[in-house]
């Protein structure tokens, strides 16, 4: 029943993608497939013709581009499935599954476009997220590289509770803040500073745990910090890819960074005071 309904869907997909004007007189020549009565068969199939069913069908009935006429002494033990075409069932036909019956008009096409459009764009942007989350502790490291190793081992012992909550409390007054400026013109300036500030966050806060997490993995020992951090970013972006679980993980990633970010801002004033 799945490869029948596979079978049918990659057929929909050619209709919708090759112009009405090239399926009718290239591909396909219109004509009437017939299962005389008495006669029974195992599975249906008929593309880009027509289909008149007077016997029994053991399994399924997939017509793709064509109408399909149940005369009646049909009988159809599984389900109709039909593409571009019309359904008729004379009365003392049976159906023992379900009928499906998908139009291929303009809106329908247009509809399935539309949806296979939001979907690719969808995948799209999530692939280009986790490409960027596995890429900046990479670069981070790279570029930074004693600096950035510095700023871990500081933060290597500081308790996970702690870092979240003060993340939480600094992330609640950035966006009061955001509110604010959303409200003049002349704050939108500032919101894109505030974005570019988060993004900084994150790409250390990312670096951070990147690399406290490949440090635990086993064999991980010796290895070089761009090869830790790269391995700790790939394992957080594939859980962050686990729906629903994995915006949970996102949101804890961010709360992280802006935690480490703000104890890093204050270590740094109180310095300059006591200077």
């Amino acid at each position: 029943m799945k490869k029948t309904i596979y079978i049918a869907l990659l057929f929909l997909f050619a209709f919708v993608l090759l112009p009405s004007s090239v399926m009718a007189k290239s591909i396909f020549e219109h004509q009437t497939t017939t299962i005389p009565a008495n006669q029974t068969v195992d599975d249906f199939i008929v593309i880009g013709g027509d289909a008149l069913v007077l016997g029994s069908v053991a399994n399924s009935v997939v017509i793709v581009n064509g109408d399909v006429h149940l005369g009646s002494t049909s009988q159809v033990k599984g389900f109709v499935f039909v593409i571009g075409g019309k359904v008729q069932q004379d009365a003392g036909s049976v159906i023992n599954g379900d009928v499906i019956s998908i139009s291929l008009d303009h809106a329908t096409q247009n509809s399935l476009l539309i949806g296979g459009g939001l979907v690719l764009g969808i995948w799209v942007i999530q692939l280009a997220g986790s490409l960027i989350m596995i890429l900046i502790p990479l670069l981070m490291i790279l570029l930074g590289k004693h600096r950035t190793a510095s700023f871990i081992e500081k933060h290597r012992f500081e308790s996970m509770g702690k870092l979240i909550y003060t993340g939480f409390f600094s992330g609640m007054i950035l966006i009061a803040v955001s509110l604010l400026l959303l409200l003049t013109v002349v704050g939108i300036p500032f919101i894109l500073l505030i974005g570019l500030l988060i993004f900084v966050a994150f790409a250390f806060g990312m670096t951070t745990i990147s690399y406290l997490i490949a440090e635990r993995v086993q064999g991980t020992s010796g290895k070089s910090d761009w090869i830790k951090a790269t391995l700790g970013a790939f394992i957080l972006t594939s859980s962050v890819n686990i729906p629903i679980l994995g915006l949970l993980i996102l949101v804890v990633i961010f709360l992280f960074s802006f935690g480490v970010a703000t104890i890093w801002f204050v270590e740094k004033v109180r310095k300059k005071k006591r200077v």
